[in-house]
This record gives C-alpha cells, structure tokens and sequence, in this order.
C-alpha cells in the first residue's frame, strides 16, 4: 500500500477536529512526512472488523437501555445513541463525548457499586481482559476480569443480554491483556448461549471464522506491535 492511500484510510472516518489542519506546524509535518515516507506500507485490521458487526448483529432491538464498559477510544456509544439506544458508559478513564441519549459514569469498576437489575444489554468490547493489571493506571487485581464480569452480571436485567469480546489464543498474559483460551473463557463466563471464535493466520491476514480447539492454540507473531490481537472471542450470555 502507497502512503497516499494509507493517509486516506488513517484518517477517522466517524469523526473530524477543526482548525487542526491550518495550522503551520501541522502542515509542515504532513508534507514533510510525505517527502521522506517512500516505502510500501502493509495495512492490519483490528479485531474491531470483527466485534462491531457481530454486535450490531445481536443486539436486540427493544434493549433500549444499555451498558457500555470500556467505552473509551471507542465511539460504539455515540454510534448506538444516534440509532435511539439510551446508553450509559463506565470507564476508569475520562470520555471526550456527548450525547443527549448518552451517560457517563468514570469509575474503576472494581469498586464499582452495581446497580441490580438495571440495563436490558450490557456489552464490553475489548475490555475485561485489561481489568486488575493496572495498564491503564488502574488498581491491580488479577481476579479483575472474574470481578468484572459477575459486577456486570448483576447489572443485567432478566433475560437481557450480556455481549462480550475477549483476546482469543494460547492462555498467557501479555502487554497488560489476558488472552483467553476455550477453558478460561468457560470459567470466566459459564452458560454462555454462543461462543463463535475468530482468528486471522498471521497479523496481516484477513479475519476468519475458525474453531474454539484452533484459536485456543493460537500465538500471535507480535505481542507489543500495535493492534496485536489475531484471536478473538464473541460471546453472548443470557441472564435467566
């Protein structure tokens, strides 16, 4: 891939900032940039082309009020807001936006007081897996995920949904994220009603659907490389 095609798609697409790009420096930067880059560039898609359709694809309409852990560097809740879902997102770091369908409860979640019974879907993308291991400046618990997920449980009204994506590969903990084989998704949440594994053979390969004995035995080829993950779990559980 060419720079110039990389400029296109580097740019966020959701969102814009202006008066950014007339400034002197800014400018400078960019061409200068351009001049010396002159190489070809390998693009790698995140598992976000995985977790956002699948949960776009699960989501019940009539949830109306939702639970969004994890949501900072993340625009999901301003996308579910615009489609007239009412959201409340909970993250321990500070959220840039706002929405008059929007919330935003800046808590670690470890100490979290959960309100019983209050959200017909809780949803957390790429999250759990970071709670307890103190990447974020967070408090260090390494039952963090275990903690987060039952807090999460009890937030979750009868019969509602709990939606929930997870690294998935050779059980390890990496750059401050669990990765999650078959056995410790299971432990983690039990009863799930569905369980689909993803995998992409090497970083810059294509997503595919794969099986949970497969993904289970997967090694990324570069855990401190930006935007590591090549296993992912989608998980839906049902709150009886």
């Amino acid at each position: 891939m060419k720079h110039n095609s990389v400029q296109m798609y580097k740019r966020n697409k959701n969102v814009f900032f202006d008066g950014v790009e007339d400034r002197f420096i800014y400018k400078f930067t960019k061409r200068f940039l351009q001049y010396i880059i002159r190489c070809d560039i390998k693009p790698v898609f995140s598992e976000r082309i995985i977790e956002y359709p699948l949960l776009f694809q699960h989501l019940k309409v009539d949830a109306h009020n939702i639970l969004d852990f994890g949501c900072v560097e993340d625009l999901l809740p301003i996308h579910l807001c615009s489609l007239g879902y009412v959201v409340t997102g909970l993250d321990f770091r500070a959220y840039s936006f706002t929405h008059e369908n929007f919330r935003f409860i800046q808590a670690d979640i470890l100490s979290w007081d959960a309100p019983k019974e209050a959200f017909d879907a809780v949803i957390s993308i790429s999250t759990i897996e970071h709670v307890g291991l103190g990447g974020y400046g967070d408090p260090m618990d390494q039952n963090g995920d275990h903690v987060a997920v039952e807090k999460l449980w009890r937030s979750l009204k009868r019969s509602g949904d709990l939606i929930v994506t997870l690294p998935a590969g050779k059980k390890s903990i990496e750059r401050g994220m669990r990765i999650y084989d078959m056995e410790s998704v299971s432990r983690l949440i039990p009863g799930a009603k569905r369980i689909r594994a993803f995998c992409k053979e090497n970083r810059y390969a294509n997503w595919k659907e794969t099986t949970e004995k497969k993904v289970s035995s997967l090694v990324y080829d570069d855990y401190y490389a930006d935007s590591p993950a090549q296993g992912v779990w989608f998980i839906v559980a049902i709150k009886a």
